[in-house]
């Protein structure tokens, strides 16, 4: 009987103490927002993959990188930020206690927008009960929309089994006056707009020698603020 008296006061010493870790990591996080609930209302991202899983899920890198959110209105910066485009979701890194990093998923129902080193993104409704996370590129009435996604392949070949991210896959859109148009290649750009203006258009394309598929965020930020022009002659 002692014994097991023994154990069962162990085990409610050990209740408040890991109530004591819990709460300086939660108060060590808020030293960065305060105790703002917008900010951490996320889930724990628990997306690890297999040691052997060549490539990973992640746009760019697995490295976290400084960036800005917008929720609800507010914007937060100078964040450690990476986008993972398998699972579409933004992710926040943080110490939450000395020598200890936490990261959690960003409320999908609060996310507005958000940058990660040169690049912007925004949120879009695609239909009733679906929002899409685009690369945006050009701030003018047309705009340019990349929607980022990677797969996940098994692969068993020589009896050596393991899975694979793909390369990033880019789908390629323009929005103009809210509505929202694929293109795959410079002609099936071109023919998203009026006939008053393809003719334009086609001409610095082909004088600038740009390719849609294979053209920098910089040469298409350029293209799309020429078109925007276009727009209000």
């Amino acid at each position: 009987m002692t014994n097991i008296f023994r154990i069962i006061l162990f085990i409610l010493l050990l209740v408040p103490a890991s109530e004591i870790t819990a709460q300086k990591k939660i108060t060590a996080a808020d030293d960065v927002y305060g105790s703002d609930p917008r900010l951490y209302n996320g889930r724990l991202y628990t997306a690890f993959y297999r040691m052997n899983t060549e490539n990973n899920q992640y746009l760019a890198s697995s490295q976290f990188e400084p960036g800005t959110v917008t929720l609800r209105g507010v914007t937060y910066r100078d964040l450690l930020l990476n986008y993972d485009i398998y699972n579409q979701q933004l992710l926040l890194e943080y110490n939450s206690n000395p020598g200890f990093t936490s990261v959690i998923i960003l409320s999908d129902a609060w996310l507005e927008s958000f940058s990660i080193k040169d690049k912007k993104f925004r949120v879009f409704p695609v239909s009733d009960k679906e929002n899409r996370i685009y690369q945006e590129i050009g701030s003018g009435q047309t705009r340019i929309l990349y929607f980022w996604k990677k797969n996940l392949q098994f692969d068993n070949i020589n009896g050596n089994s393991k899975w694979i991210f793909s390369n990033p896959v880019r789908e390629m859109s323009l929005l103009t006056d809210g509505k929202t148009d694929k293109y795959r290649n410079n002609r099936s750009f071109v023919n998203l707009f009026s006939r008053e203006k393809k003719r334009e258009i086609r001409e610095y394309i082909h004088s600038h020698r740009i390719n849609v598929k294979k053209a920098g965020d910089e040469i298409m930020e350029q293209l799309i603020i020429f078109c925007n022009t276009l727009e209000e002659k």
